[in-house]
């Protein structure tokens, strides 16, 4: 998350305590932030999981028969 973002959210949730409470602009803008936000780290997994698989894909096969010929088996 932002830094930005979260300063944002501290300063949503400080009002919001208050007797008048956030206006229904400021709801609006925080819903859209948080969606903003969660879209965002989202799409960075998504790319993090391909990346992950990608590299695996990449690697060499394991020989079974070396590994158990090491062992002696």
């Amino acid at each position: 998350m932002s830094d930005i973002i979260a300063e944002k959210i501290q300063y949503w949730r400080a009002k919001a305590a208050t007797p008048e409470g956030l206006t229904l602009d400021e709801m609006r803008e925080a819903i859209a932030a948080i969606r903003k936000e969660r879209v965002n780290a989202q799409e960075t997994s998504t790319k993090s999981r391909a990346k992950k698989a990608d590299a695996k894909s990449k690697a060499q096969p394991i020989n079974s028969d070396d590994l158990l010929g090491e062992l002696g088996l």
